[in-house]
C-alpha cells in the first residue's frame, strides 16, 4: 500500500496539463491574434520540450547499464509512435479550425512531450546510485 500513493502521486503530476513556458506567453503575447505567428510560438514551445525531452534521454541513458539499453529504445519507439499519433484529432479543420490547429494543438503536443519527460527523469532517479 505505501507504494500505491507515492505511484498515485505520480500519476496525478503526470496527468497534470503542461503549463506553458514563460517564452510560449511572451511569443503569443507578441503575435497579437494572428493565428499563425500564435502556432510558430507552439512550435517554438513544443521544440523546447523536445530539447527538455533529450536531455532527460541522454542523462538516462547515462546511468543505465549498456545491456539495458536496447529495451529502453524499445520502448521509447513505441512511445515516439504514441507521440506522433497523439493530438492530431486537433488539427480537424471541421471541429476545431485555426484555434485547434494555432493553439490547442501545440499545447497539446508539448504536454505529451513533458509527460514523457517526467517519466524519463523518474526512471532515472529510480536506477541513479544512491
Amino acid at each position: 500500500m505505501r507504494l500505491l500513493l507515492p505511484l498515485g502521486c505520480l500519476l496525478l503530476v503526470l496527468a497534470s496539463p503542461a503549463r506553458a513556458d514563460d517564452e510560449y506567453d511572451a511569443c503569443v503575447g507578441d503575435a497579437g491574434a494572428v493565428m499563425p505567428d500564435m502556432g510558430a510560438c507552439g512550435a517554438e514551445w513544443i521544440d523546447r520540450e523536445d530539447a527538455r525531452l533529450n536531455e532527460a534521454w541522454q542523462a538516462l541513458l547515462a546511468e543505465l547499464p549498456e545491456d539495458s539499453h536496447p529495451k529502453l529504445r524499445d520502448e521509447q519507439r513505441a512511445w515516439l509512435a504514441y507521440r506522433d499519433a497523439s493530438c492530431l484529432f486537433y488539427l480537424d479543420a471541421v471541429e476545431y479550425g485555426q484555434v485547434g490547429r494555432y493553439l490547442s494543438y501545440p499545447s497539446c503536443r508539448a504536454f505529451v512531450i513533458a509527460q514523457r519527460t517526467a517519466a524519463l527523469d523518474e526512471i532515472r532517479k529510480s536506477v541513479a546510485p544512491i
